[in-house]
């Protein structure tokens, strides 16, 4: 019986252990002479090997090395299709990684819903006010016909504007002949003049 639990946790564990490391991991119940008498045993059947170093048994288990050939390669196939596809799922799931993260990103860019309710209670402030102000006039100018008032108000504008035009053009033609004389800078003669240059 010891001689089966030493030889699965050897192929189990298939690296080198020396005697004390081996009980340490079997059942407590194992003694340690059943245990050194089981690696003689498997060492004598050729199971396991065993080699010194200095004052130390090391035992390991003995792989077998006479595998078909055909079937290494069929394991080999299976290894390498098992990889193709870990490697495609790893690169599906890498996509949609990124794909998450830019719908994170442009999450992460719009208004919160606590700011867009605030947002949207300014407008709506704004818009009452705008309406309020909307009916306050329309109070105001009961009766009267305001389209008439903005065609006429445009006119004038345009009148004016036109005429505000022809001043500045002779404005410019008089000061540009007094330039033609002036020994200073046109700034110098805006000053004495006391014209404003406008910004």
């Amino acid at each position: 019986m010891a001689n089966d639990i030493v030889y699965d946790f050897l192929k189990n564990h298939v690296r080198p252990y020396n005697v004390n490391d081996i009980i340490g991991n079997l059942p407590k119940e194992i003694s340690k002479s059943a245990v050194q008498k089981a690696l003689d045993y498997l060492v004598k059947k050729e199971k396991i090997f065993d080699k010194t170093y200095g004052k130390q048994k090391i035992y390991c288990f003995k792989q077998d090395n006479k595998k078909d050939v055909y079937e290494l390669m069929r394991i080999d196939r299976e290894l390498e299709s098992h990889a193709q596809e870990l490697t495609n799922r790893l690169q599906h799931l890498e996509k949609e990684v990124k794909c998450r993260e830019e719908v994170l990103e442009k999450l992460k860019s719009t208004p919160s819903l606590k700011e867009v309710t605030r947002l949207r209670d300014e407008s709506r402030v704004r818009t009452e006010a705008l309406e309020k102000k909307i009916h306050d006039l329309t109070e105001l100018n009961k009766g009267q016909d305001l389209s008439q008032n903005k065609i006429n108000a445009d006119k004038l504008l345009d009148k004016y504007s036109r005429d505000c035009a022809k001043r500045k053009r002779l404005c410019t033609d008089i000061l540009d002949a007094i330039m033609e004389g002036y020994p200073g800078t046109k700034k110098e003669l805006y000053n004495d003049i006391g014209i404003e240059m406008k910004k």
